[in-house]
């Protein structure tokens, strides 16, 4: 009876140990720029959550190569895995952010935070974000456009032109500050031979067409603009004003000022009460 009982007991404590979700490793997030530029200084930052359980290692990938390892047990407790362009500043790094100095192009890519806890569990998690390293236009953006006089019913044809960059910008259009859609959009490479750089960058053109409506015009002016920009480092902003070829004459400049208004009703109704008081004077005298 004893030995059942053992057994039984045995059976019930086993069956709850493992009903209980075990996890070493919760809430791994990782935050990586979106986008730097050539010889800027980013951080890379991962944070986690153990449980209580100790941290085994914190390893960094960059696409499928591991360039970066802390294990806290070990001495020295910080390994670097060369890859090119990237440079790790130990001294400023930690086993939550790692500091990347001077970043190349080689740099563009995706990065992995890959998180494992200590024994008994080792489990593992990892996250991961893009981060791209751009060439920005060096100039704002080129606008041209075909006609600045127009009439109701006439197009409004421009075209934008952003100078080479990495990657390509984004053209927007606005008139009179709200942002309007254009209809065609181009990216084109630019060769090695006329830039020299270790990768392909890319001009891009847009061309608006735009039909001219009633509200196109603010007191006989538009302003067309043409914005160029990439990710939140670069904006570049180019800006024509169209005039109406016949603007609509305006109310008050039919019926005149309100104040010219009042003064000539003031200086007529005298004059016709002298006119009739003469005509009256001279029929009864």
């Amino acid at each position: 009876m004893v030995g059942e009982s053992t057994g039984y007991a045995v059976l019930v404590l086993l069956i709850f140990f493992f009903s209980i979700e075990i996890e070493g490793v919760k809430d791994i997030a990782v935050s990586i720029p979106m986008a730097a530029r050539i010889l800027d200084t980013v951080t890379l930052h991962c944070n986690y959550d153990l449980e209580g359980e100790p941290l085994y290692t914190v390893k960094w990938y960059k696409g499928q190569n591991e360039f970066y390892r802390f294990i806290p047990k070990e001495l020295p407790n910080t390994q670097i895995f060369p890859l090119p362009g990237i440079n790790v500043d130990l001294s400023e790094s930690t086993p939550n952010e790692i500091v990347l100095r001077d970043v190349q192009p080689e740099v563009t890519g995706r990065y992995t935070c890959e998180v494992s806890s200590d024994a008994p569990l080792f489990d593992t998690k990892m996250n991961s974000g893009y981060m791209y390293v751009v060439d920005i236009p060096i100039e704002d953006p080129v606008l041209a456009v075909e006609k600045d006089l127009l009439d109701i019913g006439e197009v409004i044809l421009a075209n934008c032109t952003a100078p080479p960059s990495f990657p390509a910008t984004n053209i927007s259009w606005y008139l009179n500050g709200k942002r309007i859609t254009n209809n065609y959009l181009k990216q084109t490479e630019v060769t090695n031979e006329i830039l020299t750089s270790i990768r392909k960058r890319f001009v891009t053109t847009s061309v608006l067409k735009f039909e001219v409506g009633d509200s196109t015009f603010e007191e006989g002016k538009a302003v067309l603009s043409c914005v160029a920009s990439l990710f939140n480092i670069y904006r570049g902003e180019k800006k024509e004003i169209i005039e109406e070829a016949k603007p609509k004459p305006r109310p008050s400049s039919v019926l005149g000022p309100r104040g010219e208004s009042s003064d000539c009703s003031r200086i007529h109704v005298p004059i016709a009460r002298v006119l009739i008081f003469t005509l009256f004077f001279w029929k009864y005298r």
